[in-house]
């Protein structure tokens, strides 16, 4: 998508707001892992203190520390786990669902390998591939509203608004009000160019304490796309400067004169 337009992150919220919330529970494959942790014969035994220290490092250092003891460990899952969220969380999305679909070669059935493939098919544009790994999580785990979310975001990236509706109806039935599940939300009724029904839906989730500020952007798409420019230039306003607000209101009615170039980026 455009870098010039700030305000069309879509259904993509779901899945920037999770790098961090995925659980291993006890679906775990950790049984898989040997005696000594997944590591080959003759390797140096893991360093559990350096682990937890590098959690304090930069995005960087923890892809490269990982990656280290990925290509050491790679039975360990406690490595591929790790490892395939750094890399997501680092931008590297395609080499984490490499790394996550290897890894769920050796242990199908572990909760946070599957989500973090889950959630880097969604970041990849291949919904398809992400529906069947979150599918499995969410039945183990029912109270998990982000699965949940990502849900929503896969079958509205397929084009399926009321099934994602509904996928974010029981996220919201867990975690009433959430600003991000309301963003996604919103952002459904707008893919299915519903830009009416999207606006209440995006104010409720800008009232919330810590709405993001795609909540905002995707409100005042919702506004721009009913003729509403002037406020929703006020709006975007709030967390970019005059000029960029200005550009991004001047990009969408561009967009807007021209239904295909819309087309183009709304799906």
């Amino acid at each position: 998508m455009s870098r010039r337009l700030a305000a069309l992150p879509f259904a993509l919220l779901a899945v920037s707001s999770l790098a961090a919330c995925a659980t291993t529970g006890e679906g775990s494959s950790q049984a898989l892992a040997d005696a000594s942790n997944g590591a080959p014969a003759g390797a140096r035994p893991i360093d559990q203190r350096a682990r937890e220290q590098v959690t304090r490092e930069d995005a960087l250092t923890q892809m490269a520390f990982w990656a280290g003891e990925y290509q050491t460990f790679p039975n360990d899952i406690e490595a591929a786990q790790r490892f395939s969220e750094a890399l997501r969380k680092g931008g590297r999305t395609d080499r984490a669902a490499t790394i996550a679909a290897e890894a769920l070669s050796r242990f199908p059935e572990d909760r946070q390998l599957l989500s973090t493939f889950g959630y880097a098919q969604i970041t990849l544009g291949r919904p398809q591939q992400a529906l069947r790994p979150l599918a499995m999580v969410a039945q183990a785990e029912p109270e998990n509203w982000r699965i949940r979310s990502a849900l929503g975001a896969a079958l509205d990236q397929l084009g399926r608004f009321q099934e994602a509706r509904q996928a974010y109806q029981e996220a919201l039935a867990l975690q009433p009000n959430n600003p991000r599940i309301l963003t996604n939300m919103g952002v459904s009724h707008i893919m299915a160019g519903e830009a009416v029904e999207a606006e209440p839906i995006l104010r409720q989730a800008v009232q919330q304490p810590g709405a993001p500020a795609e909540a905002r952007q995707n409100l005042a798409i919702s506004l721009a796309l009913q003729g509403r420019f002037d406020e929703a230039e006020q709006i975007e306003r709030v967390d970019l400067s005059p000029a960029q607000a200005a550009q991004n209101i001047q990009y969408l009615r561009s967009l807007l004169s021209d239904p295909r170039r819309w087309n183009d980026m709304g799906r």
